[in-house]
Order: structure tokens, then C-alpha cells, then sequence
């Protein structure tokens, strides 16, 4: 089944985009959740008179997505965690742990946005990749120390410190 997408959905494609999907997925899925519509003459009509805005809408959000690739450019991430003996975190960084982060530098984006193979569970500095939109990414480095060490909570505090000098210029 051909659905016109009304939202934009990462596993599928973007707002106005025609997509191939099995019929279950969108009957029970997509369309009850007012992701997409059926491709039907009525519905490319409507497409049709929408694409210039939709246009517009794109473009706006990519110019979004440059500029806040532009802050995120030299922005590292220290994030004490509490470890066993063994060099092992208790618990992990996640796609939500490192999206809180960036709030506190005044970046807010989605933790879908955030890509990660696998949550980390290791002290050591990590590269994670953030898609903001359809081709724009962003790579911030995270470095992942240990809550006891005073020397990495200083630089906690030194880090924090920079940003708040930095925002207030």
C-alpha cells in the first residue's frame, strides 16, 4: 500500500513523501495514529496544493538544522558516572542521558536524534553522531569520567563554568 506521509517518521521518510508499506502497518499503525494518509487522487490533490508550503517548511528546518550544527561544532560532553571496581559504570549513558546534557548547554533536540550502537558502560570518550535533519549531522565528543575522581569533577565544573562565560558574551 502507497501512503502520503503528514508527519515526518525517521524509519520512513519525511512530510509530503510517498512511501511503499505493507497494509497492516498502515491501517493499524500509521494512519490511526495520524502519521500518514492513503494515497488516493484526493489525497495527491491535496499533496499537490501543499507542496509549496511544504517546501518553505523544509527548508526552514534544514536552515534550523545548520545553525544548531554550528553550536554543536566544538562542544564536548563530561559526564561522571559512578563506577565499580572493575572499571564498569553502574548503569549506562544513554540517548537520554547525553539529550539532558545538551539541555543544560541550551540545546534541546529529540533522543531519537541521537545515535549511539550501543549505550556506553566504560569510562573513556566516545564520538556520538546526531542526525538534526534529512542529511544534516552532527558529531559531539562525550567523555565519560569517574563521579569520585575530584580531578574529572573539577573539570566538570571548569567545563560547566566555560559554557555559562561563553552564553553570557
Amino acid at each position: 500500500m502507497e501512503v502520503i506521509l503528514k508527519k515526518d517518521f525517521i524509519s520512513l521518510g519525511y512530510e509530503g513523501d510517498i512511501c511503499k508499506v505493507k497494509d497492516g502497518y498502515a491501517r493499524n499503525y500509521l494512519i490511526p495514529r495520524n502519521i500518514a494518509v492513503i494515497k488516493n487522487a484526493a489525497n495527491l490533490r491535496t499533496l499537490a496544493q501543499m507542496q509549496k508550503s511544504l517546501e518553505k517548511k523544509r527548508a526552514k528546518r534544514k536552515m534550523e538544522a545548520e545553525i544548531l550544527k554550528g553550536k554543536m561544532v566544538d562542544i564536548s560532553i563530561v559526564i561522571p558516572m559512578k563506577v565499580a571496581e572493575n572499571g564498569k559504570l553502574y548503569g549506562s549513558v544513554s540517548q537520554q542521558t547525553i539529550v539532558d546534557a545538551l539541555k543544560e548547554k541550551e540545546i534541546d533536540i529529540n533522543k531519537r536524534d541521537v545515535h549511539m550502537e550501543k549505550h556506553i558502560k566504560e569510562l573513556g570518550e566516545f564520538e556520538v553522531e546526531i542526525k538534526l535533519y534529512h542529511s544534516v549531522n552532527a558529531s559531539i565528543k562525550i567523555k565519560v569520567v569517574n563521579i569520585d575522581d575530584k580531578e574529572a569533577a573539577e573539570e566538570v565544573k571548569e567545563n560547566n563554568a566555560a559554557e555559562t562565560t561563553t552564553t553570557e558574551a
